[in-house]
């Protein structure tokens, strides 16, 4: 994981604004958690490494090899959190996943209508640029696939968080709105909040540069 503890701090939040998002009546499901954070990691990615002035529609898939690049690194760091998580039986961790279709309770576009507020709020709140979010929600994914490994077994684990970061990093979804950037967002995680000294609240107010990375930053 991380040495920055910054973001660290941050893959922590995430993980946690996952789970509770997807939590509902019939508890939180495993496969639905992973692939929410892989989908949220991988929309990261897409936001860095693709023009953001290029018109197409969300759900259209947008081939990058940029984003080609940098997905091996990202994958390996999630696989190498995975093998901290308690072993499953051997059966179940070293389950054969060719033709796996896991099932999911949200959708790819679901999941960023639900989840993309929450990540950009922190990150405005926290002042992470694109790059340490990145990193921060591919933390959060090692996180939930280490806590997944017990029930989904570590080779499953492992292929829906690569998939599922994959399918984002390649597919256009929603852009980011002023809306998104509001502690309103982070109200229902308000406890889970790191807190701020009075210094980081004033500059908070005056401060609008997180806000400018992702709503107009020019492409590399």
């Amino acid at each position: 994981m991380q040495t920055n503890p910054k973001i660290q701090q941050a893959a922590e939040f995430l993980e946690t604004a996952v789970r509770n998002h997807v939590m509902d009546e019939k508890g939180i499901a495993a496969p639905t958690c992973l692939a929410c954070a892989g989908w949220m990691a991988g929309t990261q990615l897409y936001r860095i490494e693709i023009d953001p002035t290029l018109a197409v529609k969300p759900g259209t898939v947008v081939l990058s090899e940029p984003v080609n690049q940098r997905l091996p690194g990202l994958m390996n760091m999630v696989a190498a959190m995975a093998t901290q998580g308690e072993a499953a039986p051997p059966d179940i961790d070293n389950a054969d996943t060719t033709g796996a279709q896991p099932i999911y309770r949200l959708s790819l576009a679901q999941t960023q209508e639900g989840l993309d507020p929450v990540y950009l709020s922190y990150a405005k709140r926290a002042s992470l640029a694109p790059e340490e979010l990145l990193h921060a929600a591919t933390g959060a994914l090692g996180i939930l696939a280490a806590k997944s490994r017990p029930v989904l077994g570590l080779t499953l684990a492992r292929y829906i968080a690569h998939y599922c970061m994959l399918e984002a990093a390649k597919t256009a979804g929603r852009r980011p709105q002023m809306s998104d950037f509001s502690g309103s967002h982070l109200r229902p995680l308000a406890s889970l909040l790191p807190p701020r000294s009075l210094l980081q609240r004033l500059s908070g107010w005056f401060d609008n540069s997180a806000i400018q990375n992702y709503l107009y930053r020019s492409h590399k």
